[in-house]
C-alpha cells in the first residue's frame, strides 16, 4: 500500500463569530469572490461560503489563508467544478 504523505498536522479550520475564518494547510486557491472561496487543503478541497468574503492573507509558504466576511458554511467537496468561464458555460 502506498504511503499517505499529506501533513494532517497542520490542518486547522477557525471560523471566529462567523465574520472571519483561518485555515491551516492551505496549498492553493482555486477560485474566490464575493460568495464563496476554494481552496486545495492537505486533506482536500474546502468551499467557504458566505457574503462579502474577502482573502486577507494568503500564505501559501506557510499555508495559511484568512478571510473576512459573514461566513454561512465551510465544506469539503470531494470533487469541485469551478463554475463559470466561456468554456464551461458552452459545453454543458
Amino acid at each position: 500500500m502506498a504511503e499517505d504523505k499529506r501533513n494532517y498536522s497542520n490542518h486547522k479550520i477557525i471560523i471566529d463569530e462567523r465574520e472571519n475564518v483561518t485555515i491551516n494547510g492551505v496549498n492553493e486557491v482555486l477560485s474566490f469572490d464575493e460568495e464563496s472561496i476554494v481552496c486545495v487543503s492537505n486533506l482536500g478541497v474546502i468551499v467557504v461560503r458566505g457574503e462579502n468574503l474577502h482573502i486577507s492573507r494568503l500564505d501559501l509558504d506557510a499555508e495559511v489563508l484568512c478571510a473576512e466576511g459573514r461566513v454561512d458554511s465551510v465544506t469539503y467537496e470531494e470533487e469541485f467544478a469551478v463554475k463559470g468561464g466561456f468554456f464551461n458555460r458552452i459545453f454543458r
